[in-house]
């Protein structure tokens, strides 16, 4: 990680971080500019881009380009004086969760009288499905987004049955859930049936 100031710019060269690093960083590092300040974050992290377009979302602080050049994602954010950024204890809560859900999801697969999940619906943030596994109070699991449907860090809800998948899905979305899609696991393969 190199913080560089260039003639008033300032520039976060996150490369080589993985998930949930380079958000976190990027927050702190905004959390710490003065109001109107434009920092250029540059990642290597393939959920960067999806991360920092949905925390700028969430924050209130402006996006004001976001780029791939090749490997790399470059994000310019300009700090605004209304937003509402993350504490740094929120950043350790959201890490503990990925433990959690990644143990769930072990303990879930070796349970021989657990019910095996074989569809799995996928989010537009993080929050969104930490969010909808609350408001759904049980009827579904959150677990690790699988490699094989997206290698970013992410997360989905594990369902049994493609009825039911679809019940939930519909349901999130008409009260304002971002929703993206519903993946059926065939083998050891998953595929997008909806929409």
């Amino acid at each position: 990680m190199e913080v560089l100031e260039r003639e008033k710019e300032k520039v976060l060269d996150l490369s080589g971080l993985m998930c949930p690093l380079p958000i976190v960083i990027t927050s702190e590092n905004i959390k710490r500019l003065k109001e109107g300040e434009v920092i250029t974050v540059i990642s290597t992290d393939p959920g960067f881009e999806r991360d920092i377009f949905n925390w700028c979302k969430q924050t209130g602080n402006q996006l004001l380009s976001l780029k791939k050049e090749g490997d790399k994602v470059i994000a310019q954010v300009k700090k605004v004086s209304t937003a509402i950024e993350p504490s740094l204890w929120y950043w350790i809560k959201f890490h503990s969760l990925g433990v959690k859900l990644h143990l769930r999801h072990i303990l879930m697969m070796l349970n021989p009288f657990a019910e095996k999940p074989d569809h799995f619906i996928t989010f537009s943030a993080i929050s969104e499905g930490t969010r909808a596994e609350k408001y759904l109070k049980g009827r579904a699991k959150l677990i690790p987004i699988p490699d094989e449907i997206d290698p970013r860090c992410g997360v989905v809800l594990a369902i049994k049955g493609e009825e039911k998948a679809m019940e939930i899905y519909e349901e999130l979305s008409e009260n304002g859930f971002f929703v993206e899609a519903i993946y059926k696991k065939e083998g050891r393969n998953y595929r997008r049936i909806y929409p």
